[in-house]
């Protein structure tokens, strides 16, 4: 009621504003939370924040670092092969976005960061987190929360049209885009999309070495294990309200997309392009779970 009251007060007065709870008992450990897309991480991100942050931890915002990486892109953005390229150049964006907040020596930092293991072995006294999921789930989950939501010339799909979903699909799924999206996890915590298979195969010990370099690293599909294990470190609670972005975004006029989308990932081809898609992948996730799970 009273989140409410205060954002209603601001956009009055001309403002947005997004209200979370934070904590009024910082912990002595600083922590920084690599937030993934897709896997649970604004629900976990609030948790964390609540139990973490301070009045002047405020969390990176995703449409201003995207934002600032369109504006030193120096290409036009008018191809899937030039938007794929932008999605190399944003990572190492988020790269140097994160070293920045590092450098302010906060509590705790949040957001879309990338991360590699220079930015690990300098700041071994920060507590990293991060949060991992079944890739081909968090592809899917991925695809149609951006088809829904981006409106942006960048990280395809967006919402620009629903004239042809399955073409649409197809030109994306099965180009370098969907490459991109079934690695984004070993991406984000290597610093580097892989080029090849055989380049995501010489990544799978890199991105192991990075995760040991983590203080806490969570399985979507297991958050009880992962909110034990952060009391057990921090000696407070975690209180994780689980929310689906995606579904909060469905209305009478989008269901028919996400319909259609869905049918088409449950075909056996995509299926079975899927599964090649994230092979390693699926390889990485699942020793990082008997590594750190």
């Amino acid at each position: 009621m009273l989140k409410q009251l205060v954002k209603s007060l601001a956009s009055q007065l001309g403002y947005h504003i997004t209200v979370t709870p934070i904590t009024n008992t910082p912990v002595a450990k600083r922590a920084a939370y690599i937030h993934i897309g897709k896997c649970g991480g604004s629900a976990i991100d609030n948790a964390l924040r609540k139990a973490l942050a301070t009045p002047e931890d405020a969390r990176l915002c995703r449409d201003t670092s995207i934002a600032a990486s369109m504006t030193n892109f120096g290409q036009a953005l008018d191809s899937l092969d030039s938007q794929c390229r932008f999605s190399e150049h944003h990572l190492i964006q988020l790269q140097g976005l994160l070293r920045y907040f590092l450098s302010l020596e906060r509590h705790y930092v949040s957001g879309h960061w990338g991360v590699n293991h220079d930015i690990l072995s300098t700041y071994r006294d920060v507590h990293f987190i991060t949060m991992l999921r079944d890739p081909i789930a968090r592809l899917k989950s991925n695809y149609i929360f951006n088809k829904l939501t981006n409106n942006l010339p960048v990280m395809p799909p967006n919402n620009f049209s629903n004239d042809d979903l399955i073409a649409e699909a197809n030109t994306i799924l099965f180009s370098t885009r969907g490459w991109q999206m079934a690695n984004t996890q070993s991406a984000f915590i290597c610093g580097r999309y892989p080029a090849t298979p055989d380049e995501a195969k010489a990544q799978h010990t890199r991105f192991i070495e990075n995760l040991a370099c983590f203080g806490l690293v969570g399985f979507l599909d297991n958050l009880n294990a992962f909110s034990d294990k952060f009391t057990q470190q921090f000696s407070r609670p975690l209180d994780i309200k689980v929310h689906n972005a995606t579904e909060s975004q469905i209305s009478h006029e989008t269901q028919k997309v996400v319909d259609t989308l869905q049918e088409y990932f449950s075909s056996k081809e995509i299926k079975t392009h899927l599964a090649k898609l994230c092979e390693q992948e699926l390889k990485n996730i699942d020793v990082a779970r008997e590594r750190f799970g």
